[in-house]
């Protein structure tokens, strides 16, 4: 079964992303490295495993609310089925929908790629920037390594991150990318020009997650 990031960027779509990432690099000491994502949460299982704990204490409530015990102890097995499938409707398209809202998927994303960016092996000069696009979610965050960080405003990155999601949402992912990339580029060769010693520390080909 295809991943959503198979089902969004083609081999041609790295291929260009790759070029692109080269292209920046032969003007900038910055590094740049693209890492995609089907999601980064599991969201509907998320839903259904709390769907199905509502489910759970509604029935519980139901049979002791309906229970009688004028002879002997009898529990309403039917109100109990009932209050349980209500119960999971309204878990899972009421409080599943909040736990799932934009802000939240914006704040996982953002904490994963924070992950990712702490598993990649520092550059020389702390120079690495991170592109990390996550599919389902149609989030995208940009992580910038301490020297870039210490001279780049923070605000800045503003407005390559709302290439990529205008990108994502116009279906256009990779194009998203590499307006991005070249608005970096920029950037980054003003701060950090190339020198004669330069060499690639990270990958330029785009790493696909899942």
């Amino acid at each position: 079964m295809a991943s959503l990031v198979d089902r969004y960027f083609s081999q041609a779509d790295f291929d260009v992303i790759e070029a692109a990432i080269k292209k920046a690099e032969s003007s900038t000491g910055g590094e740049i490295a693209v890492q995609l994502s089907s999601h980064s949460r599991h969201w509907t299982r998320e839903r259904i495993l709390h769907a199905l704990v509502v489910t759970l204490l509604c029935m519980l409530a139901a049979l002791y609310l309906t229970r009688d015990v004028n002879w002997g102890v009898y529990y309403n097995s039917t109100q109990a089925i009932l209050w349980g499938a209500v119960g999971f409707v309204i878990a899972y398209f009421g409080w599943g929908r909040f736990l799932a809202r934009t802000s939240r998927q914006k704040q996982v994303v953002w904490n994963r790629a924070l992950d990712l960016f702490h598993q990649i092996t520092p550059t020389r000069g702390l120079t690495g920037v991170l592109i990390f696009v996550s599919v389902e979610e149609k989030q995208a965050a940009i992580v910038a390594d301490e020297g870039i960080a210490s001279k780049v405003p923070a605000d800045y990155w503003h407005a390559p991150h709302a290439l990529i999601v205008k990108g994502i949402e116009q279906d256009r992912h990779a194009e998203g990318i590499i307006q991005a990339v070249n608005m970096i580029a920029i950037e980054l060769a003003r701060y950090f020009p190339r020198q004669g010693d330069d060499i690639n520390e990270l990958p330029d080909t785009p790493k696909v997650l899942d």
